[in-house]
């Protein structure tokens, strides 16, 4: 029995809340020569997928589900793209892979994700769930677990948490957050990274954290997953030309001063005049980071398009103000 479970292919899960660093971690991760023949199932939250063209483009396994969340909506598409990856090597379309990583949402619940890949049928015999990890913002980690649930579940059904953004952090904020972590999840360890740098050997092949279980039979037990996410949505705006870097500047400035609060989550690719570079835009909470260059465009996506996660905001508004100061 435990020989069948090794032959298995380990499938672990990189979940956290939105602007974690998610994203950062994998880019890390696949980029280590060990982790090449790995599969990435790549997760969002927003009606356009950006994530998927933030992780290098080396990385050939990469397979992208929109329309919602692994753990609600689309479950099924979970268990049929795992199917598909198999069947995929088989006809000789992709690589062969040991493998497979899911990044979930910033807004997932991780723990119906264990349940599909434990018990599932179709998956069975084929996988095994070998470690769900948590990345934790490490500046505003403890006001997400205080405002959002999603983030608070996410940590309580992780086996290793990874603190962010400690370099920008202080001591007190990590502190405090470090206490509210163990409180929810007090088996799991903590391990501080920075950009995303870890060994592999401390997430994966690791013991199982009875926390993690936990969480998953409360699920199992009939509590309803929510859906709802605290009425948190999301719109995509786009535009196939170029934007004035100082009118963009203004806009966020303006959309940052006048509700800071009810902006969760801005991504982003920039294409500005004059610059024939693709530009990375990032944003957490109240805090924008300044543009970066990316290494190509995330082709078919050369143009400017960026997702806006927020409450209590007007959608047509957000686009109706963009394309009156941006454009």
């Amino acid at each position: 029995m435990v020989e069948a479970a090794l032959n298995r292919t380990p499938v672990s899960v990189i979940t956290g809340f939105l602007g974690s660093g998610k994203t950062t971690l994998i880019n890390h991760l696949v980029s280590l020569d060990n982790l090449r023949d790995t599969a990435l199932i790549i997760n969002e939250f927003g009606e356009i997928g950006l994530d998927h063209i933030l992780v290098e483009s080396s990385f050939e396994n990469t397979l992208l589900l929109e329309n919602g969340c692994i753990c609600c909506s689309i479950r099924g598409d979970l268990v049929d793209t795992i199917s598909d990856l198999f069947t995929n090597v088989s006809n000789g379309k992709i690589p062969a892979f040991s493998r497979i990583i899911i990044e979930t949402t910033g807004l997932a619940d991780p723990r119906p994700i264990v349940i599909s890949i434990d018990e599932n049928p179709a998956l069975r015999d084929r996988v095994r769930l070998d470690s769900v990890i948590s990345t934790v913002d490490g500046v505003l980690g403890k006001n997400q677990m205080e405002k959002y649930q999603e983030a608070s579940i996410q940590i309580a059904s992780s086996d290793v948490l990874l603190l962010t953004k400690g370099d920008v952090s202080d001591n007190t904020t990590l502190e405090n957050l470090i206490g509210a972590a163990n409180d929810i999840n007090p088996t799991a360890p903590i391990r501080e990274i920075v950009d995303g740098c870890i060994d592999p050997d401390e997430l994966f092949n690791i013991d199982i954290n009875p926390n993690r279980q936990a969480q998953a039979n409360i699920v199992r037990n009939g509590e309803k997953v929510g859906s709802a996410h605290n009425h948190i949505e999301s719109v995509s705006i786009t535009h196939d030309g170029t934007i004035p870097e100082e009118k963009l500047n203004y806009w966020l400035s303006m959309l940052y001063s006048l509700r800071p609060q009810n902006l969760v989550r801005m991504k982003g690719v920039i294409w500005l005049e004059g610059n024939q570079e693709p530009l990375l835009l990032q944003a957490v909470g109240n805090s924008i980071s300044p543009l970066k260059s990316l290494p190509n465009w995330p082709e078919p996506f050369i143009r400017t398009s960026i997702i806006i996660i927020y409450q209590g905001l007007n959608k047509d508004g957000l686009i109706d103000s963009f394309r009156r100061h941006v454009l």
